[in-house]
């Protein structure tokens, strides 16, 4: 994607949501968010949302990076930030510092292509190539090439980023030139965590037998469906190339993807069969992991450690039965709790190929 140029317009669309409230204003900022400007958003509907357009012409050539949020309607701001980058030149000049390219080369596993040391690849597994919804690992320790190969190679255009405030403190990430990130907060009303210091020997038992604090947690994301609802009526919505991530790509990212399978009418199996290739996937990582952290464990504590590192079949299946316990069936779950209109339903499952 060529750069844009002195004194020509460049236009950034994006699409919010409220949830519970209509969304009043879109406040952007274009200094790293020290100062705000405010445009009222007049007339939007809560269930709707907004789809909101900004046309800006810059004087000076550089990276831009402009924030956006939302305020709605009792006058909250919006825990979801969309930032946009992107690199304006001279009049007369091409792109400033060159970028290593590289060109995919996929590695395979359990017939699923994967790309970089984040380990992007296709949602509903496959190919790279075509392939439009992508779900990896954090972007923290990505090379300036991996970057440019997801942008030019892979067209991503959008990448929503779900973790906490705590995550990507510890863990910043780069924000990709011709891309929009759009940092969707979970609750962080739990602990700040730290797996270095919980999951060791004489510690990890207090989080009591394999499996049950990971059951819990799945439990507890089918509950977080504003976080949910606001990720897949956005990526419906805009309708473009789209990554998420959480920090591992395995546990907020599985649920996401599991339930963006389920909205598009995917089956149960081959929505299992998805969320557990990442055991195979992330095979190396999760051996590094269990060796750094085993350290003097007995049996049983070894158990936990596994069981908080790999995706089970116990742990999605609580999340699907929390959802559905909570609103009758998991289809209810989607359109009510989650709010997807069947034109949402359709828009995912048009970017999944079906």
């Amino acid at each position: 994607m060529p750069p844009h140029r002195i004194n020509e317009p460049i236009e950034l669309v994006g699409y919010a949501d409220d949830f519970e409230n209509a969304i009043a204003a879109v406040q952007l900022s274009l200094d790293g968010g020290v100062t705000w400007t405010e445009y009222p958003t007049d007339g939007a509907v809560r269930d709707v949302g907004v789809s909101w357009r900004f046309v800006y012409t810059p004087q000076q050539a550089g990276v831009y990076l402009m924030h956006a949020r939302t305020v709605n309607g009792a006058g909250e701001l919006s825990h979801v930030t969309t930032s946009f980058a992107f690199e304006v030149v001279e009049a007369n000049a091409s792109a400033g510092q060159e970028v290593p390219r590289t060109s995919l080369s996929p590695q395979v596993a359990q017939e699923a292509e994967t790309f970089g040391s984040f380990h992007a690849r296709p949602i509903a597994g496959g190919t790279l190539e075509n392939a439009k919804l992508f779900r990896s690992g954090d972007l923290h320790a990505a090379a300036p090439e991996e970057l440019y190969a997801l942008v030019h190679e892979l067209g991503i255009r959008s990448i929503y980023d779900i973790r906490n405030q705590f995550e990507t403190a510890s863990r910043p990430q780069p924000y990709p030139i011709a891309t929009k990130t759009v940092a969707l907060e979970p609750s962080t009303e739990r602990r700040r965590k730290n797996a270095s210091g919980r999951l060791v020997a004489g510690v990890i038992g207090k989080y009591g037998a394999p499996e049950e604090r990971m059951i819990r947690n799945y439990r507890r994301f089918a509950l977080e469906y504003p976080l949910i609802g606001a990720a897949l009526r956005g990526i419906a919505d805009e309708g473009v190339p789209a990554l998420m991530h959480c920090v591992n790509g395995k546990d907020r990212t599985g649920v996401m993807c599991a339930t963006i399978l389920r909205a598009a009418g995917f089956d149960t199996d081959t929505v299992m069969e998805e969320y557990l290739a990442t055991n195979v996937i992330h095979a190396q990582d999760i051996a590094a992991e269990a060796e750094a952290l085993s350290a003097g464990m007995t049996k049983n504590e070894l158990a936990i450690l596994m069981s908080f590192l790999e995706a089970r079949p116990a742990y999605l299946e609580a999340f699907f039965d929390e959802a559905t316990s909570a609103y009758g069936t998991f289809d209810a779950y989607i359109t009510q709790g989650l709010r997807l209109t069947p034109r949402h339903r359709e828009n995912l499952a048009r970017l999944l190929g079906r």
